[in-house]
């Protein structure tokens, strides 16, 4: 069984960790470019002239109450310069619809001041904040703002933006009276970003957290815990238990995916099923072919002998003693050979040794009953592996039987060879020839031994009246 993950290792935890880890910066960024976007769209307001339009409405009201030479008292003056700015701060008909972005970016964003004749304040404004900056003393400012009502003057643009407004104060005679001073003074947004924070912030991060919790339950509810019974159902088919089923019949991607791989298990298990019978099935062909080239034989070999014994009871019971000696010899040799079969049934294969050996004994056998003359160029070095040894000893065992039913020929020589990776099995004999290439079971069943070993090769030479060879060739060392 397969260990579940540790809860911090799991989706869930890894999802909340991805909310949190993107969400911040995400809201940050969001938070700049709503701020970047309200802090163009204030400064292209004053800058278009709205904060010195302004600014000269208010210096002509202030003017409008100063009588003769006496200007109104400075509690007056501060007053005025306050409704200044409060109105330069609203969103409505201040500066700009976006006028609040100021209060976002700085607690004072407005200076006002006012100055007599001679550059001396008599009023500022707000009451805590800081003091506009009026030009020096001599500065040609003045001048100008007295010939055209009001003037820019110079501001800047960081580490602050600023942008300063000179008006002129004239009484209801066109006396000039004094001057209206009006600044605006914000840092820029990044700064405002990675400094204080707004109240927004708090908000957003409540938000965060209860929307990583609703989803952190989402993901437990509906889908982390769905997984986990796939997991478990293929944990169930890796272990060949594909009767296990997913239960569920929801309509989203996962119970799409659930019903995808039950067909999947269903189909698997048909498949095994199929395998495993196409198995047997294989087993017992190779089983035929096994009983087909030993047994079959040596029963053959043993009829043979009964035969013969039978003929010379009577006549010469020396040679048909020798003759039944040689029929037990045979039926110990089938029920060897049926041994065999049944251990190969319950072993993963015969054990190893060299091949050459059990091809000569095998030839001496058939010798022995066929009076073949035998000759012998055998590599004493191939060794008899699991795969090629037995289909090798099996090819040559058919080829021996074909030599003594129909070749009628009196001599057989057997070769085996072994070059680079390549082995080699010649059988020779000098009969009548004329084997048909398309003949019975045997021959076939040579044919298919062949080519089932890795790079194997039959073929069958067989003129009439040349006697006839077959030739096996296979390569070493690759497995089936």
């Amino acid at each position: 069984m397969s260990q579940r993950r540790h809860p911090l290792q799991g989706l869930t935890f890894k999802l909340a960790l991805f909310y949190l880890l993107l969400s911040v910066p995400a809201l940050a960024l969001i938070q700049w470019t709503i701020v970047s976007l309200e802090f163009h769209e204030l400064f292209e307001a004053v800058d278009s002239g709205r904060m010195a339009a302004m600014t000269r409405e208010a210096a002509d009201e202030i003017g409008k109450h100063w009588n003769n030479d006496e200007p109104p008292g400075q509690m007056e003056l501060a007053t005025r310069a306050e409704a200044l700015v409060l109105r330069l701060e609203r969103p409505q008909d201040g500066l700009a619809p976006a006028s609040y972005v100021m209060l976002e970016l700085s607690k004072v964003p407005i200076a006002v001041g006012v100055y007599d004749t001679a550059g001396k304040v008599l009023a500022t404004a707000p009451e805590s904040g800081w003091l506009a900056t009026p030009p020096t003393a001599g500065d040609a400012s003045w001048g100008e703002a007295q010939e055209t009502g009001s003037v820019n003057l110079p501001g800047a643009e960081e580490p602050e933006r600023v942008r300063r407004v000179l008006a002129v104060i004239r009484d209801g005679k066109g006396q000039l009276r004094g001057f209206l001073l009006t600044e605006l003074r914000l840092p820029l947004p990044w700064q405002r970003i990675t400094g204080e924070k707004s109240f927004e912030w708090p908000i957003l991060l409540v938000y965060l957290v209860v929307f990583s919790l609703a989803t952190a339950f989402f993901m437990v509810r509906w889908v982390t815990r769905r997984l986990n019974t796939i997991a478990d159902a293929a944990e169930s088919w890796s272990s060949g238990n594909f009767s296990t089923l997913i239960p569920d019949d929801s309509g989203d991607e996962l119970g799409r995916l659930s019903r995808d791989l039950n067909q999947m298990a269903a189909e698997l298990m048909s498949l095994m099923q199929s395998r495993a019978e196409l198995a047997s099935l294989q087993e017992r062909q190779r089983i035929a072919r096994d009983l087909h080239d030993t047994v079959k034989q040596k029963a053959f070999a043993l009829n043979l002998q009964i035969r013969a014994a039978r003929r010379l009871i009577g006549q010469d019971d020396e040679a048909a003693k020798s003759r039944l000696d040689d029929s037990f010899e045979l039926i110990n040799g089938i029920q060897r050979q049926l041994v065999n079969v049944l251990h190969e049934l319950r072993s993963e294969g015969p054990p190893r040794g060299f091949l050459a050996p059990r091809l000569r004994e095998l030839a001496e056998r058939w010798a022995r009953l066929s009076g073949l003359q035998r000759e012998f160029d055998l590599d004493d070095s191939v060794p008899d592996h699991a795969v090629h040894g037995e289909a090798l000893l099996r090819i040559a065992e058919e080829a021996l039987a074909n030599v003594l039913r129909h070749s009628g020929a009196t001599r057989v020589a057997i070769g085996l060879h072994r070059k680079d990776e390549q082995i080699a099995l010649t059988i020779a004999d000098n009969g009548v020839g004329g084997a048909d290439r398309s003949g019975g079971m045997g021959l076939a069943n040579m044919r298919a031994r062949a080519e089932a070993l890795p790079g194997g090769h039959f073929e069958l030479i067989s003129a009439p009246g040349a006697g006839t060879e077959v030739r096996v060739r296979c390569n070493y060392g690759a497995r089936l």
